[in-house]
């Protein structure tokens, strides 16, 4: 096992645990520095092209169940309002929700997982470092903006 391999699984790991049901004592300043983490080792994983060039099937994975689970970090389901720096002075602001957010990133990341047992090793890479890049990153800076504004350290 490659020492990429262990820090993104460790870094997966360590925010899948905030999931899990009996991690009761878990706080925001925990999913702060987890998706801190999540960032820190993205940019330590040099990029990789993958085995599989016509991508891999992996199981869906439940965002709903994650986002239950993530509910409890929050008092109310807290709504994130968005606007695209790029969709000029007349569009309409859009929102999403915390725990959406949280939930999105859980299932990508457990998808990476899943590649790192069934896949080659460069796929899994790939589809962590794709995945930053194309899904799961712009929800986490999305998330952490908001998590900063709450004060969550």
């Amino acid at each position: 096992m490659s020492e990429h391999r262990e820090r993104i699984e460790a870094a997966i790991h360590r925010y899948l645990s905030l999931f899990e049901p009996e991690n009761t004592a878990s706080t925001l300043r925990d999913v702060a520095m987890a998706l801190d983490d999540l960032v820190r080792v993205y940019f330590n994983t040099p990029a990789v092209e993958p085995d599989t060039t016509d991508g891999f099937a992996a199981p869906r994975f439940d965002e709903a169940a994650f986002g239950r689970s993530a509910a409890r970090f929050f008092e109310r389901d807290d709504v994130i309002w968005l606007i695209d720096p790029e969709g000029g002075p007349d569009q309409e602001a859009m929102c999403t929700f915390a725990t959406s957010e949280l939930a999105e990133i859980a299932a990508d990341l457990a998808k990476v997982l899943w590649a790192f047992e069934n896949c080659s090793e460069a796929d899994a890479i790939w589809e962590f470092r794709f995945g930053y890049q194309a899904h799961w990153g712009d929800h986490l800076h999305r998330l952490r903006h908001y998590l900063h504004g709450l004060a969550a350290w």
